[in-house]
């Protein structure tokens, strides 16, 4: 049985977030034990400075304030340092509850930015405000279209190795930027750790996106209360994040070659269902190619994302 800890609150502020990068050099805010939950809250963008209601010129203007300081962003909660993670352990996410904002925006970027997935196709940029109904759990995107809320943290990881100082908007072994839409209220995700106490940090909250994100955003938001319990897995050994929800196993990757992050996906599928199912590599690839789904997470993170999605539903115990 898994060992239930302290609870602990971490609320967002300008004492508690970094924006744009993963370095193992930040400093913790919160020490926690394996088996603790956290109660956080997440910024949007930009340290907050990204909000409902602002235009297509408004939101470029402050981008541009980070971009002419090299910075990101993606403003995370953290770091949290878990006792006892070291390098080589596996830090086991259990998502408990996500609460978004009562409001988020969605835009894409002018043609020059480059970003999105066409940004020929949409040269002049735009941006919308959405309000969130979260009695109904849904939004109103126009008329006679409503769009179900399904809120994750777009972005949550560990601190890269030591000596390395990534961004957080491309997402790459140590987690970041994964955009996952999977990651909801019940699933697990689990991260390989890279530097002692692992300092996990999580920020970038979504109230809804399609696989691909294929615009650039989401339904960008706040997180006002995430419950967030937190296990140091040392009998597990993985290279990249992996997920887990009530119905499936997941099995990430991201690359800037999409065939590449595919490859990578598929690979970590075949070993984890021979080494978890103890097929042959050759009867993990026929499974695969019959029961396992091949999803791209997104197209907009430079490290583009693809995810297999194994189905629990396929395994029966042998009597």
């Amino acid at each position: 049985m898994e060992e239930k800890g302290k609870i602990h609150r971490l609320a967002a502020s300008p004492q508690t977030v970094h924006t744009g990068f993963y370095d193992s050099t930040i400093p913790p805010v919160l020490t926690i034990e394996s088996g603790d939950t956290v109660r956080m809250s997440s910024m949007m963008l930009m340290d907050g400075r990204l909000h409902c209601g602002m235009t297509l010129e408004e939101m470029l203007a402050v981008r541009q304030e980070y971009i002419d300081r090299n910075l990101g962003s993606h403003t995370l909660t953290g770091p949290i340092f878990i006792q006892g993670a070291k390098p080589g352990d596996v830090l086991k996410v259990r998502i408990q509850k996500l609460v978004p904002a009562e409001c988020g925006v969605n835009y894409h970027f002018p043609e020059d930015y480059r970003r999105g997935g066409l940004p020929e196709d949409f040269p002049a940029g735009d941006m919308r405000t959405l309000y969130l109904d979260l009695a109904k759990m849904e939004t109103l995107f126009a008329p006679g279209i409503v769009i179900p809320l399904k809120p994750f943290f777009g972005n949550m990881g560990v601190a890269p190795r030591p000596g390395e100082k990534r961004p957080a908007a491309i997402p790459d072994y140590f987690g970041g930027n994964m955009d996952n839409k999977e990651l909801v209220a019940g699933s697990i995700l689990y991260l390989p750790v890279q530097v002692p106490g692992a300092l996990f940090s999580a920020g970038d909250a979504h109230a809804a996106q399609g696989d691909g994100e294929v615009n650039v955003t989401a339904i960008e938001t706040a997180m006002k209360e995430a419950v967030l319990q937190f296990f140091v897995r040392k009998d597990m050994k993985i290279e990249r994040p992996m997920g887990e929800t009530p119905t499936h196993w997941i099995t990430m990757a991201f690359h800037p070659d999409l065939d590449e992050a595919t490859e990578t996906a598929l690979r970590d599928a075949i070993r984890f269902l021979s080494e978890t199912r103890g097929l042959t590599p050759d009867e993990a690839y026929s499974l695969c190619s019959l029961a396992v789904d091949l999803r791209i997470t997104q197209i907009v993170d430079d490290n583009k994302g693809v995810h297999a999605m194994i189905p629990k539903s396929i395994f029966r115990e042998v009597k």
